[in-house]
């Protein structure tokens, strides 16, 4: 009898593991970056909500540019987006961010649709969407 209940508690230990949450991408982050395109730092804000299977973004930055995006999860710690720049509308691009080791902070690579350089951007959430 000791011996099942101890299976048993291995199995439901195991089962919690299998179906553990999976990290949120959602929340408010301060960004730093590099703009290969005006050849300058930038830091912005990113927010990120999701919307039923995708991920909606509004992303603010110093440089003066405002974006919109979408976004699908490719896996439990990448993020693809598909954005455009709301002050110039032909400024479409693509941007990956990963998840650090920590779940804190995201980073990736972005280029706009049609370029040549990759900007990189390093982003640390500072806030949970309510």
């Amino acid at each position: 009898m000791r011996h099942r209940f101890f299976i048993v508690l291995a199995l439901l230990f195991l089962a919690s593991i299998c179906f553990a949450a999976v990290p949120s991408f959602e929340g408010v982050y301060s960004c730093k970056g590099f703009d290969p395109y005006l050849n300058t730092d930038y830091s912005g804000t990113v927010r990120i909500v999701r919307n039923n299977e995708v991920y909606q973004l509004l992303m603010e930055y110093s440089t003066g540019e405002i974006a919109r995006g979408t976004a699908g999860r490719w896996d439990d710690i990448t993020l693809a987006v598909v954005f455009q720049d709301l002050k110039n509308l032909e400024n479409i691009g693509l941007e990956r961010y990963t998840f650090s080791k920590d779940y804190k902070r995201i980073q990736g690579y972005w280029v706009y649709l049609g370029r040549d350089k990759l900007g990189k951007e390093v982003c640390e959430k500072r806030a949970e969407i309510q």
